[in-house]
């Protein structure tokens, strides 16, 4: 019986099957499917994201191999990557014109026209825009493959770091060098020549040239934010070197890029957030305290009726920012207006942007302001409040008001012994938000003070009105054992002076001093240093400076190629009541002239 069942239910799924033969090839072709969905480059749903960098995880040649002759490279990724992604990050050294791509999942393939020429060194080099597929996996640094075709391959190097203008490693800089330089001719790399080599920073700004032929090279740094390889100096900082050329072995290479050559800011986009402010973005990032509501024109694009602009601030209070806001007389709904910007006072050198009125009516709310320090705080250190102001506190309002009644509503004492004296003070804008309240010689160092803000006094921008409650902030400043200091010594030929500086990484908070070598020997000494890491650098002024920018650090220039002053950087750790020693700067010597001449003893500038 149940041998029956069984044949019966056999012939009735054949007769199913049968009847439904159409699945047969609905299963084929669901199945691939089924296998490259299994392939996707994408984290598993649920996980933790996969933020791991791209890298090359193998290659065909091998970086540093010889005696090879192909007609394909094999590149093999940790992530899937797009064709057309692959071809714009590729540069060959020597140039080759003749190849094309494909691209596998995760395998790249090149493959030349023809073969390479023989008893040569070849390098690849991949830059950093390139990305996956799927996710955000960056290269985070350039990556190149050299090969040689012949018996050797070329060994020399240069490598080095890259720093910003605040002096913090500077990443995804490209750095392009022409060489080796035969006769008295020296190209421009990214300006008069396309590049012989190219690389780029990492995330601590190093950057390494290897297997280059040996010589002498021009080399030029650039941030090539469109990356062409070519210099474009109204949007791009730049960095040169202290000499013309650059000698393969230099391996502590250190360039600091220069923004002197930037075209000002440009407005990219802009918003209404309600009838009476508008919400501004610049193409980068623009220092606060630089930006004046002068430079801005608003009007309406029907008659050019100008609307009054009476505050600018920043969502976030920030020292550079590139979104600002404007506040403004009511705007008519039904007109259309146009923004100007231009910070050289020269109407229509900068792109227009218009935008339509709001209705929006906001509802603002009553005045109030935050005391930094707070009351009750103790042991401040008022250097760190805001680096960029020096030994400051601040005031934040809620809403934009005017500097004159700021510096009426607030007073300022110290306490000594219980007793109250009125001090003068300066206040310092930032914002029409943001303010420091500032001390002649900055505020004394294990002391007493008390701060308050007359809210009722304070002229706002929107109409609203302060409380009559006093707002108030007692607080004691650190003594100097919260406090640090850094010491050392140096090497400077041929120069008079040299300047040093204590910069707060990431900050514009710097200290300077003047050193007067005697035998090409200095010391320098910086006290009363809040805590935090520093880049100490030393660098010999241009002979040629004006007197106001004699104590400023010169770039160089790109095109004509000048050498920037001769300079060199280390960074230090500051902690409270420690003297940070062995700091050694060894200035190069100045290229361009002999200076001589020179005391024995560190001063202020």
């Amino acid at each position: 019986m149940l041998r029956n069942n069984l044949v019966a239910s056999n012939s009735q799924t054949s007769s199913s099957v049968k009847a439904f033969s159409g699945l047969k090839i609905l299963s084929i072709l669901l199945i691939p499917l089924l296998l490259c969905a299994c392939a996707v480059d994408r984290p598993p749903s649920g996980g933790p994201p996969d933020n791991t960098p791209l890298k090359v995880t193998s290659s065909f040649p091998e970086s540093g191999a010889i005696k090879t002759s192909t007609k394909l490279i094999r590149l093999v990724f940790s992530h899937m990557v797009n064709r057309d992604d692959l071809e714009k990050s590729i540069f060959f050294t020597p140039a080759i014109k003749g190849y094309h791509i494909e691209v596998h999942g995760k395998e790249g393939l090149i493959r030349f026209d023809q073969p390479l020429q023989q008893e040569r060194t070849w390098s690849l080099t991949l830059r950093s825009p390139l990305k996956s597929v799927y996710g955000n996996h960056r290269l985070d640094q350039g990556w190149t493959l050299t090969f040689s075709t012949g018996q050797t391959i070329s060994k020399g190097t240069i490598t080095g770091k890259v720093w910003n203008d605040r002096m913090a490693p500077a990443q995804g800089v490209t750095l392009m060098v022409c060489g080796p330089i035969s006769g008295n001719i020296a190209p421009i790399p990214g300006l008069t020549a396309k590049p012989d080599h190219i690389t780029q920073t990492g995330l601590s700004g190093e950057f390494r040239f290897d297997n280059l032929a040996p010589g002498s090279y021009r080399l030029l740094a650039i941030t090539d934010t469109n990356a062409n390889l070519q210099f474009d100096p109204a949007s791009e900082a730049f960095a040169v070197t202290s000499s013309p050329l650059v000698e393969t072995g230099e391996n502590r290479l250190s360039l600091r890029l220069s923004t002197e050559q930037l075209a000002p800011p440009v407005l990219q986009s802009c918003r209404t957030i309600n009838n009476r402010e508008i919400e501004i973005t610049f193409d980068r990032p623009v220092p606060t305290r630089s930006l004046d509501i002068t430079a801005f024109r608003i009007e309406t694009t029907g008659n050019g009726a100008g609307l009054p602009i009476s505050a600018l601030f920043t969502p976030s209070g920030s020292d550079e920012e590139n979104v600002f806001r404007l506040m403004t007389a009511p705007m008519d709904s039904k007109a259309w207006y146009r923004i100007i910007f231009s910070p050289d006072a020269t109407r229509n050198t900068f792109p227009d942007l218009t935008f339509p009125g709001n209705a929006h009516q906001e509802r603002y709310p009553a005045l109030s302001v935050n005391i930094i320090p707070s009351d009750g705080s103790n042991n401040i250190i008022t250097e760190s409040i805001r680096p960029e102001s020096g030994s400051s506190v601040e005031l934040q309002f809620n809403l934009p008001v005017t500097t004159a009644s700021v510096t009426s509503a607030v007073t300022l004492f110290s306490i000594e012994k219980g007793i109250h004296q009125p001090i003068p003070f300066t206040i310092s804008r930032i914002d029409n938000r943001t303010f420091s309240v500032l001390v002649s010689g900055g505020f004394r160092q294990a002391f007493d003070y008390m701060l308050r803000v007359n809210p009722g006094m304070i002229e706002t921008l929107t109409g609203q009105k302060g409380g009559k409650r006093v707002a108030e902030s007692g607080f004691s400043t650190a003594g100097r054992q919260a406090y640090g200091e850094i010491a050392g010594t140096g090497t400077a030929a041929n120069t008079p002076l040299v300047i040093i500086e204590a910069r707060l990484s990431g900050t514009a908070m710097t200290r300077q001093i003047i050193a007067r070598p005697v035998n090409g020997l200095f010391s320098f000494t910086f006290t009363d240093l809040p805590p935090g890491e520093y880049s100490i650098t030393g660098f010999i002024p241009s002979a040629t400076a004006s007197p106001s920018h004699r104590n400023r650090w010169y770039g160089g220039s790109a095109t004509p190629f000048v050498p920037c002053d001769p300079w060199v950087t280390q960074t230090t750790d500051v902690r409270s009541g420690w003297r940070a020693e062995k700091v050694r700067l060894d200035i190069p010597p100045v290229p361009r002239q002999e200076k001589t001449g020179g005391a024995a003893h560190a001063e202020k500038p």
